[in-house]
């Protein structure tokens, strides 16, 4: 699914509502992404604003088992028609509203790529199915337990007298 940028441009308000529903090859489940999108253009500076419901399959760091994760996001990027490099020196202050991606002359962005993308930004570095995971059994036992240095076995016997 596209946005086709000149559609948007030839309206009175130059905005646009898109709903999007499919699913996505990559999240391994049968359950549809669901989007919904305000488009709206003000001079060069196309904004998309709006939220994504997804539910991925993941597989656990800890356990090895395989669990959904439902994400909520909200979304609010902005992308411009035209050449950023042009009008931007070397050294620039980066600013909240300063992450502008450059269409380079395109007519159209891909949804189906942009919600892609924004679901693979929101899951986190490590996965845990659950905040008690504390692991399989089978594969714990092949884990190597932690030997503790006998260098600092000496802070063992170290007492410490209260001061009164």
């Amino acid at each position: 699914m596209n946005i086709i940028i000149s559609e948007i441009e030839n309206k009175d308000n130059k905005r646009q509502q898109i709903s999007f529903s499919e699913t996505i090859e990559e999240f391994n489940t049968q359950v549809p992404v669901v989007a919904n999108f305000d488009v709206s253009i003000t001079g060069q500076i196309i904004r998309i604003r709006g939220n994504i419901h997804a539910e991925v399959n993941l597989v656990c760091d800890v356990c090895l088992k395989e669990f959904t994760k439902i994400f909520d996001i909200e979304v609010d990027e902005a992308y411009t028609k035209g050449c950023l490099n042009d009008s931007y020196s070397k050294e620039l202050e980066l600013k909240e509203d300063g992450f502008i991606e450059d269409l380079n002359g395109k007519n159209e962005i891909d949804i189906t790529d942009f919600v892609y993308q924004c679901v693979i930004l929101n899951v986190p570095n490590k996965l845990v199915c659950d905040i008690n995971c504390k692991g399989d059994e089978n594969i714990n036992k092949y884990i190597k337990k932690e030997i503790p240095d006998p260098r600092l076995e000496i802070f063992k016997t170290i007492k410490i007298e209260k001061d009164k």
